[in-house]
């Protein structure tokens, strides 16, 4: 537990401390900018400079943090106990679960649809900027997520998951906590009515790396969930697509699970 709380406070501190010195660097870069052309203070253009600032600091941050954590042997990438033989049964129905878990995240919340004054659109412009942004930009959006998933995917199931699981091997009273608490930071840092569906990710990607005990498959899952979700981002889904996702839902879940038990670890 202890070692769980080190590893999450670790990633915290490494994540301000990046956050504080470029944003400092950044606006060093901007003002200097600014009197190399003679120009008043902050009139370097505010939108390419928000981009470039964010982008280095998404890149420094995760170069940071995956080079202590994998240093120090707290997580790896390693694949894990998965059987060749089942790696694409489970990865297929791991792919249509996040699937319908995007459709059914994506009838509760479009951000870029037009404000309609209910919670499932969008009010904040700097919100809907950013997932505008995200959506004309594939190229450089997907593998900026990618390689953000993949760092979050590796301290949060690789260490901290990981360690809980190790500290108290009960996996069947660990995951739905933490699929609990992740879904109510989740929701909370988002929309209050993203928490049950956020738990639901947690928990399907939870189990799974109980199983595999390798982050590569739960990366792989929230790849495919963004890929998903982007596209139906300014989609008008009718109301039926909600059942439909919990039609995906249930069964490929169900499945996932009688797929992974033949190799999941035994107390």
């Amino acid at each position: 537990m202890k070692k769980a709380l080190m590893y999450l406070f670790l990633a915290l501190g490494i994540i301000v401390a990046v956050v504080l010195v470029s944003g400092a660097v950044m606006g060093f870069v901007a003002g200097f900018i600014d009197g190399y052309n003679e120009s008043n203070p902050c009139t370097t253009e505010t939108s390419s400079l928000v981009v470039s600032t964010a982008i280095i600091i998404i890149l420094s941050v995760c170069i940071i943090l995956n080079g202590v954590f994998l240093h120090f042997r707290f997580a790896s990438y390693a694949p894990g106990r998965m059987p060749k033989e089942a790696r694409w049964r489970v990865l297929s129905l791991l792919m249509l679960a996040m699937g319908g878990l995007a459709l059914l995240y994506g009838t509760m919340y479009n951000p870029l649809l037009p404000y309609d004054g209910t919670m499932t659109t969008e009010s904040d412009e700097s919100v809907r900027s950013y997932y505008l942004w995200i959506k004309e930009n594939p190229l450089l959006s997907l593998p900026l997520l990618v390689l953000v998933e993949g760092t979050a995917d590796l301290i949060v199931f690789g260490a901290v998951l990981r360690e809980l699981l190790e500290w108290k091997h009960k996996p069947e009273i660990v995951i739905p906590i933490f699929a609990a608490v992740f879904g109510i930071f989740t929701g909370f840092s988002n929309m209050v009515m993203l928490i049950i569906p956020s738990m639901m990710v947690a928990l399907i990607e939870s189990w799974t790396y109980e199983c595999t005990r390798s982050v590569i498959p739960v990366i792989i899952a929230d790849t495919f969930f963004w890929i998903v979700l982007i596209c139906l981002f300014g989609v008008a889904l009718p109301w039926w697509c909600f059942l439909l996702a919990v039609a995906i839902i249930l069964p490929s879940g169900y499945f996932l699970m009688k797929a992974m038990d033949p190799f999941k670890p035994i107390d």
